[in-house]
């Protein structure tokens, strides 16, 4: 509290994580800070991570100079210790999942936490969106730089630990679901993201198939008819596209 390099920012109101992105960037800008990190509050960084973020992007920008932003690899503890056999399997679909982004064309799109920014780039890319709320944001905002011919790179060899959702053990099978709030944005965030024609083609329709598939879990999960109700209001909202910033 007394640190004079510390601003502690308290919003007066849930402008969830788009919002409060969008406002970091703002801030961020305006102090002329060079680089801007977010970090969600269930990710773990080893040590010394900053200073091996700033490293990494100086050492990239070398090769890629029009690098906006850097991500570290990340791990969920819950579900990668889940038994050998779960991890081989894990594996196999990770290097099929990234065949699959490689061809979408989207294959350097990260994950927000951990995310390091350069800052000068914000005055062409632009800030998150603040109506996403809190689903998409990260993916949007690298979407929209790599539309505009900036760089996104992950260092492999920095790994945070994150966890990404809820988990819930069924007969012996974890299975990886949502709160109720999230499959609102995230349904309706998909199809607010499938307008975006700047973006490639099939990776919009590879996120709305995505996110819509994940219904098939809500009869499996706490709270089943609270998500249900919230994921029909998110396609409802999401093919009329409105983008109000609270769920309701």
């Amino acid at each position: 509290i007394d640190s004079e390099k510390i601003i502690l920012f308290k919003s007066q109101k849930n402008v969830g994580v788009g919002g409060a992105h969008h406002y970091d960037c703002q801030m961020a800008e305006a102090e002329n800070f060079d680089f801007l990190l977010f970090v969600d509050q269930d990710s773990q960084l080893p040590r010394a991570f900053i200073s091996k973020m700033v490293l990494g992007f100086h050492r990239l920008k070398k090769l890629y100079p029009r690098l906006s932003a850097i991500g570290p690899s990340w791990q969920d503890l819950r579900v990668d210790n889940w038994g050998q056999e779960n991890s081989l399997k894990k594996n196999w679909l990770s290097q099929k999942k990234e065949k699959i982004l490689n061809f979408l064309g989207a294959n350097n799109t990260i994950i927000s936490s951990g995310m390091l920014i350069w800052i000068p780039t914000l005055k062409n890319i632009g800030y998150p969106k603040k109506e996403y709320f809190i689903d998409l944001i990260d993916i949007e905002w690298c979407l929209r730089a790599l539309s505009k011919n900036y760089q996104i790179k992950i260092l492999k060899n920095i790994q945070i630990r994150h966890s990404l959702g809820e988990v819930k053990i069924i007969k012996k099978n974890l299975l990886r679901y949502q709160q109720p709030i999230r499959y609102y944005y995230s349904i309706r965030n998909s199809f607010l993201l499938f307008r975006e024609k700047q973006f490639p083609l099939l990776f919009r329709i590879y996120i709305l198939i995505k996110n819509l598939k994940e219904m098939q879990k809500i009869p499996f999960v706490p709270e089943s008819i609270k998500s249900l109700l919230a994921a029909l209001n998110g396609f409802k909202d999401g093919i009329l596209a409105r983008k109000g910033p609270f769920y309701k």
